[in-house]
């Protein structure tokens, strides 16, 4: 079974753009709600911590993240996963093409621990980043192709998972 790591943004553009928490009748959530649960969708840690913990006030994302933290949500990083973290930085940080200031602000952000994270567990990322391969800046789909780890783009997940079911009238 293939398992998706979320990108912090993609959850963050889900609610603001896709479908409002709280609507039961796009059926977005609760796909993502099943699928967590099936053990398919999974959010890191640090994900977790950028909406829950990086904010000044606790918005819907936050509350509904909270309250699923466990089984797939907030997953710790493993040994594996740290060294695999420590040799994307080290790529980073060795690659000229970045410029200091943004590895630097990279370097405090959960990238390399999604890509990590979907490397050690053979699972895609799912992003809103797209490839720049000429960009200043680390980008995830660049670092999951320099890596060889699979990444998608949210309509792609929404696809492949299935299209949600609606509540009935």
């Amino acid at each position: 079974m293939n398992s998706f790591w979320l990108d912090s943004d993609v959850l963050v553009y889900a609610k603001d753009h896709v479908a409002p928490l709280g609507y039961e009748e796009f059926g977005f959530w609760r796909m993502i709600e099943r699928n967590i649960d099936s053990g398919v969708v999974k959010i890191t840690k640090r994900n977790y911590q950028e909406i829950v913990e990086n904010r000044e006030t606790e918005d819907e994302l936050a509350k509904w993240l909270r309250i699923r933290k466990g089984q797939g949500v907030c997953v710790a990083p493993t040994k594996e996963v740290q060294a695999f973290v420590t040799k994307i930085g080290n790529y980073v940080y060795s690659n000229g093409q970045f410029l200091a200031r943004h590895r630097d602000r990279w370097s405090r952000g959960a990238d390399a621990w999604i890509i990590a994270q979907a490397y050690i567990d053979a699972g895609t990322v799912v992003t809103r980043e797209v490839s720049q391969p000429e960009c200043r800046s680390p980008k995830i789909p660049d670092l999951c192709n320099h890596f060889d780890v699979k990444h998608i783009s949210l309509i792609e997940l929404m696809k492949t998972l299935g299209k949600p079911h609606t509540a009935k009238k």
